[in-house]
């Protein structure tokens, strides 16, 4: 599924969300940056980037609109539960958004050079959104322009 994306153009977001991580809270740097590593062995380091979803100073109530949406009655934990309903803390290398250069020291560790690691950290988010969306708004741009 990761070379059929990579193949495709696609990207591949990783998440810091504990849910998300091989031992939740507890997944180390290291961990994370392996992971990381071993996707671009399989999709392409083009093809990567860092996708946080960090939901930083964001209340319980947050996630609870999340898990509730319009399209059912119950509530859905998602990778919680009822006796862990909010957010799960977040791993100790990643706490919030000051914590971006850990990523990129970690990277650098997992054997990226630097200019894998500044694709990785953005570079390669930023050609995505240029390639797929910028016809679409030129073409937007073209279209108010003709009204």
């Amino acid at each position: 599924l990761l070379r059929a994306l990579g193949q495709s153009g696609g990207m591949l977001g990783f998440s810091a969300y504990p849910h998300h991580l091989k031992g939740g809270s507890a997944c180390s740097l290291q961990d994370f940056c392996d992971m990381i590593a071993r996707a671009a062995d399989l999709m392409g380091v083009e093809q990567i980037g860092i996708g946080t979803d960090l939901c930083q100073d964001q209340p319980d109530s947050v996630v609870e609109w999340m898990r509730v949406g319009r399209w059912t009655k119950r509530m859905d934990y998602g990778e919680g539960s009822a006796a862990q309903a909010g957010f799960p803390p977040m791993p100790d290398f990643f706490n919030d958004n000051r914590d971006f250069g850990r990523l990129a020291q970690g990277l650098r560790a997992a054997g990226f050079d630097a200019g894998n690691v500044a694709a990785i950290m953005g570079g390669n988010w930023q050609r995505f959104f240029a390639h797929s969306f910028a016809p679409l708004c030129a073409a937007s741009r073209s279209a108010r322009a003709a009204e």
